[in-house]
């Protein structure tokens, strides 16, 4: 997804970074529905150096627009947190969002949709198949990650 999308500099680093710490997550997250800590604090504070220096480089993008989109994306799943879902995916939606929030408004509202629509048809599947019952938990990192590159190739247009 990432080098279907185009993008060069260091917001292409950036998306490789969280392509690269988000194989592991996911796999994680799959099998034991945990994002580890020291994998989710390495994505924020390395796609924020990313982005940081990809701002200094005077790249397409803005810091300022990704920093907010972080920080509603990690209020708005702190919020969910309380409600049930995971601190990891609170914790990784931070990454994820600045990654979104430097491409555009559009790719992070495009990113959420995208995760939450992933989220629930996988979840629909699975009730259907019988694989899960109507109380089951689902890890959800997949699916942030999923949207979120998903999201960043639809916009890199």
């Amino acid at each position: 997804m990432v080098a279907a999308g185009g993008a060069v500099g260091w917001y292409c680093v950036a998306q490789y970074w969280i392509a690269f710490l988000g194989a592991g997550l996911l796999l994680i997250d799959s099998a034991v529905q945990r994002l580890p800590n020291p994998l989710t604090v390495a994505a924020t504070v390395g796609t924020v150096v990313l982005l940081a220096a990809a701002s200094a480089d005077h790249e397409a993008g803005s810091f300022l627009r990704a920093a907010a989109v972080a920080a509603a994306a990690g209020g708005l799943f702190m919020i969910l947190a309380l409600c049930g879902m995971g601190l990891g995916d609170a914790k990784l939606a931070i990454s994820l969002g600045a990654v979104l929030g430097w491409r555009g408004w559009q790719a992070a509202l495009l990113g959420l949709v995208l995760t939450y629509l992933l989220g629930c048809v996988v979840a629909l599947l699975l009730l259907l198949a019988g694989r899960r019952h109507r109380k089951s938990t689902v890890a959800f990192g997949p699916f942030l990650i999923v949207g979120t590159l998903a999201a960043v190739l639809l916009t890199s247009a």
